[in-house]
């Protein structure tokens, strides 16, 4: 996956989660309707990524919690103890440089 693509995506993901967010503040709960939306989006993305590549992305996603507000503590290191996947563009290096994409770069 091109990473003008990852990104789109992921920002479009964070765009509907906060339009998702600010409508639950307004007393309108969408989150139910949405469930087989959020269903399909992680089953693309496991076929989109490797196993590892798969729980790598959901650490930042949900975690690390990039679709809501990003938590500065939560943080990740490689074996020589360097921090990695600090931001999105970070994620996206570290899924190609470890393989994680199924499918080849174009």
């Amino acid at each position: 996956m091109r990473r003008e693509v990852f990104m789109d995506i992921c920002e479009r993901m964070k765009q509907n989660h906060d339009n998702l967010d600010a409508l639950h503040k307004l007393n309108v709960d969408l989150y139910e309707f949405m469930d087989d939306s959020a269903w399909v989006n992680q089953r693309l993305w496991e076929t989109v990524l490797t196993k590892q590549g798969n729980d790598w992305f959901c650490w930042f996603m949900y975690e690390k919690s990039y679709l809501y507000d990003m938590d500065k503590d939560m943080k990740a290191w490689d074996d020589n103890k360097n921090e990695i996947c600090q931001t999105l563009d970070d994620l996206y290096n570290f899924l190609v440089t470890n393989n994680y994409f199924n499918t080849p770069i174009k």
